[in-house]
């Protein structure tokens, strides 16, 4: 083998052998290093907006849109007397006491409603006592009127006993129980029925009962013997 022959095959070894060296540094330095990997993105804490590590907390705050309104409407009022049927009753604030006493079923016969004033608003919580002729008055009831004083009767002058055939409306008034609306179906009873044949035909007037008859008997008459 000649030397120029010997020469290129010891530079081609060389050459191979430096080229493996580069290849085997080069295999060794990738290695060393940290391979990234791009399938997964790491983000910083910092990075992320602040909804996406918050984690809200549930709202447990009552849903008070499906819970009944309370009812403010309405009041009680307690009814006893002489009514049909005495009781507490739930009525409207603005109900008067004549609604009141028709849920009690009316009042019964010797009701004096004379003494009550049916037109007034009720109140919650109120006692209504409807009286009977036969209760007193709270204040003192005159006596019936006798002797020198018996034409001073209130109203003006008037007859003792009472004639229920002739009596003005305003006399029929005196007597006890009878106001102004029973004393106006006496006398429409007598233009519109006839004259009372006894004492005891007034209670065929309408409001006046046997209570009211009691009480008046002896202070009335029809005229004659």
């Amino acid at each position: 083998m000649s030397f120029t022959r010997l020469a290129a095959v010891i530079l081609s070894c060389l050459a191979a052998a430096v080229l493996l060296l580069t290849a085997a540094w080069m295999l060794v330095g990738r290695d060393d290093q940290p391979q990234e990997n791009l399938a997964v993105q790491i983000i910083s804490p910092t990075d992320l907006p602040e909804a996406s590590h918050t984690t809200a907390a549930p709202d447990r705050t009552p849903d008070k849109s499906s819970d009944p309104a309370p009812d403010q409407t309405g009041i009680a009022v307690y009814v006893t007397g002489s009514v049909a049927n005495p009781g507490v009753y739930s009525v409207a604030a603005d109900q008067r006491l004549k609604d009141v006493l028709d849920l009690a079923g009316g009042p019964t016969e010797d009701a004096d409603l004379n003494r009550v004033n049916l037109a007034a608003y009720v109140s919650d919580a109120a006692h209504y006592k409807i009286p009977s002729v036969n209760e007193p008055f709270a204040d003192a009831v005159p006596e019936p009127v006798t002797g020198e004083a018996q034409n001073e009767v209130v109203g003006g002058s008037c007859e003792t006993p009472v004639n229920i055939n002739t009596a003005s409306a305003k006399c029929l008034e005196s007597l006890p129980g009878i106001g102004g609306v029973r004393a106006a179906s006496i006398v429409d009873y007598r233009e519109q029925i006839g004259l009372f044949e006894s004492v005891g035909d007034i209670t065929a007037v309408s409001g006046i009962g046997d209570g009211t008859y009691r009480r008046i008997e002896k202070m009335i008459t029809v005229g004659g013997p």
